[in-house]
């Protein structure tokens, strides 16, 4: 599906960082493969929350950074197909994104989807896995942490929360970061907001951490808030006070 000049499905970056930490980015990029036209949908709405999730790549950068952590980012929109949901749940490959209908998503054969899963999220998720292998090896209690973030309205509804901190059974590492974030008494810090993840089941927090008995943090950041680089060093300044407190590292 992916033409030779086009990037592979993921990036990692700094492999080598000798933080007992994985960093993920998910929903990283809004890229589209050539080959699917676009998904027939705008360039207005390619560049809105639904394709992809605004400024996380960039504060996942900069934790990567400061901790020395490795960081697996993809590289394709979660239009084209979402890492982060299980085959065959209805969000996989979206016919509708938050009210908006995605032409290049309908009538699919089963080949179609198929050839998404293969090009795309099989390749991720195998990276994921020897990058979660690695960390084991290396380390006795190795932690993943994945950025994501979160539109400021979401069907009419105006979210109040600054942060959001999701989990499913993998709690330890959620309450630690819940507790250091909210010393700031002007944040608004949402638990399991502004999404709950056991419903829908988050496939990397499953999978990659959950099933393996490795503990997982998950960061929603409200975009508005890291739309543009002073933002999102802000925001990594105070995601990563928590982490750093969270898990002990100076």
């Amino acid at each position: 599906m992916l033409n030779p000049n086009e990037p592979s499905p993921y990036e990692v970056i700094n492999e080598s960082g000798d933080a007992p930490i994985l960093i993920t980015c998910d929903h990283a990029d809004n890229r589209i493969p050539e080959s699917l036209k676009g998904l027939s949908i705008s360039d207005a709405l390619r560049g809105q929350h639904i394709a992809y999730d605004i400024g996380a790549k960039q504060v996942a950068m900069m934790l990567s950074e400061k901790f020395d952590a490795p960081l697996l980012v993809a590289n394709y929109s979660r239009l084209v197909i979402d890492l982060n949901r299980h085959p065959g749940d209805p969000g996989l490959i979206p016919q509708v994104s938050d009210g908006h209908e995605i032409p290049g998503n309908k009538g699919l054969t089963r080949a179609q989807r198929h050839q998404r899963m293969d090009a795309l999220f099989e390749p991720y998720h195998r990276r994921h896995k020897v990058l979660v292998d690695q960390l084991e090896s290396q380390h006795e209690s190795p932690i993943i942490f994945s950025v994501h973030s979160f539109t400021p309205v979401m069907q009419g509804f105006v979210r109040p929360w600054h942060y959001g901190v999701l989990w499913d059974q993998c709690h330890e590492l959620a309450e630690k970061l819940v507790i250091g974030l909210r010393r700031d008494e002007s944040l608004c810090i949402g638990e399991n907001q502004p999404y709950n993840a056991v419903e829908p089941r988050g496939y990397s927090m499953n999978v990659h951490a959950q099933d393996r008995g490795i503990d997982m943090g998950l960061i929603e950041i409200r975009q508005d808030l890291i739309e543009h680089e002073t933002g999102q060093r802000i925001a990594a300044g105070i995601v990563g006070n928590a982490l750093r407190e969270a898990i002990g590292r100076v």
